[in-house]
């Protein structure tokens, strides 16, 4: 794995630090930024604690399933310039929809197998100095004495003491996170917007009459994607008898646009399934009978204004913050800050 870090490394971290092998960092959010800082953090010493509050990693780069299908209803799709980025989506199967000249990258059982793979390889390689912890919400991080971190969750557990800790959840969630924290991560983190999308899950019985990828159609939708049409998909559908039988049906995950899904953002997901559905009988006539429909609000999808650096870090008190925020809304994003926070904390900096 690409290491991303700076040839001239310091020989020996700042007196005021402990060994390496003392460090322990706590990184909440296992998506592509928290896993990438932790592998970067494992392969120069630094013991790591991932938490998640899902049952899995990704973040937004997850999969929901029903019977053989897959919807990837956060990230559709990768794409990626970096160096040090690309092996791992290029490790992912090649897609290029039809109706398109370019060429994108997904996971053939669906998107959380990017993080899948990068969470995967540093399990099995630093068995000693890596934890990971599923379906832990942090909700508050606290001083202890003489000096390190106690996190808590929303089931009342405790963890630590550390001796620094990495938010990579979204600037809001993580305002709260460090409320009995002042730093000037946390002031950076308060200046941050996000804004929210609803995602369409579908199978109807027929395929829309439309390209394999559609971007904004119209204002209130802003993209479309068949999933059936993605590499080996068609393959999943062999388990049950409804997967069975939906060959030939059309699988779709529909974005809304950013001002539809915050003018609706205290819709139901009923609602929201009505109204989506009728935009799409506006471009394209009649849809064809709905087999499943699903709607997930996604409450911070994106950013509205990225932080523009790469990461946020408190050296004295042991705070960081890092995530696709910090330059933009993509997994590259996200993949590139959590490395180059890795490279300050390592370097000292």
């Amino acid at each position: 794995m690409p290491s991303n870090l700076p040839e001239n490394l310091p020989e020996n971290l700042p007196e005021n630090l402990p060994h390496l092998e003392d460090q322990k960092i706590a990184i909440i959010g296992a998506g592509i930024s928290g896993l990438q800082c932790a592998s970067l953090l494992l392969e120069h010493g630094f013991n790591c604690t991932l938490f998640e509050k899902s049952r899995g990693f990704g973040g937004r780069t997850s999969t929901r399933r029903k019977d053989g299908w897959r919807f990837d209803h956060g990230a559709g799709y990768f794409t990626g310039t970096d160096s040090d980025f690309l092996p791992h989506i290029e490790a992912l199967l090649p897609w290029q929809p039809k109706g398109t000249d370019e060429k994108f990258y997904v996971g053939a059982t669906g998107a959380n197998e990017l993080a899948k793979n990068i969470a995967a390889q540093i399990i099995q390689q630093y068995t000693s100095s890596l934890s990971a912890h599923l379906g832990k919400t942090i909700t508050t991080v606290t001083p202890t004495t003489p000096k390190g971190w106690l996190l808590k969750t929303n089931e009342g557990e405790s963890f630590g003491p550390f001796d620094i800790v990495v938010s990579t959840a979204p600037p809001p969630q993580s305002v709260n996170i460090f409320a009995n924290v002042e730093s000037t991560v946390t002031q950076r983190l308060g200046d941050l917007q996000t804004y929210c999308t609803w995602a369409l899950m579908l199978v109807t019985r027929k395929p829309l009459t439309t390209p394999d990828v559609v971007l904004a159609p119209n204002a209130n939708i802003s993209r479309i994607t068949a999933e059936h049409s993605k590499p080996q998909r068609q393959a999943l559908l062999t388990g049950s008898e409804p997967a069975r039988n939906s060959l030939g049906q059309g699988q779709y995950v529909v974005q809304a646009s950013r001002t539809f899904s915050q003018t609706h953002i205290e819709a139901t997901p009923e609602e929201i399934i009505q109204l989506m559905v009728a935009e799409l009988g506006t471009l394209w006539g009649p849809v064809p009978e709905l087999l499943h429909s699903q709607a997930h609000r996604w409450l911070h999808a994106g950013i509205k204004v990225p932080l523009g650096e790469a990461y946020l870090l408190d050296r004295e008190q042991g705070i960081a913050a890092a995530g696709d925020w910090c330059t933009g809304n993509s997994a590259q994003d996200a993949f590139i800050s959590g490395a180059n926070l890795a490279k300050a904390i390592t370097a000292g900096s």
